[in-house]
């Protein structure tokens, strides 16, 4: 009796348990890659706003506090996100920008 368990039922469970993990891993995978996605996505998205938002005040010459403070912020999430240099000499210069006072 427990030959025949040990033959045929724990090769059989061993199997089960095979296609269990590697379906496990074919859904990791895949969420990772979404991750991913998502993550290059925020990124382009934030990479995008800060040139958009240099153009803006670069052409103004000024920039009010709140903006250079929103500024920093979506460039501190760029920056986590993995991003580059480009927006990093971007984001210097609109520090140097005047400062508007906003009443």
């Amino acid at each position: 009796m427990w030959e025949f368990i040990l033959k045929y039922w724990l090769q059989e469970l061993f199997a089960i348990i095979c296609m269990l993990i590697g379906y496990l891993f074919k859904k990791i995978a895949r969420l990772w890659k979404r991750q991913q996605a998502i993550e290059n996505g925020v990124q382009a998205l934030l990479r995008n706003e800060l040139i958009r938002r240099y153009r803006e005040y670069e052409s103004k010459g000024e920039i009010s506090i709140l903006d250079q403070e929103n500024i920093t912020h979506m460039y501190e999430e760029y920056k986590n996100l993995g991003g580059n240099g480009t927006v990093k000499k971007l984001y210097d210069e609109m520090l140097e920008l005047h400062i508007k006072i906003v009443k």
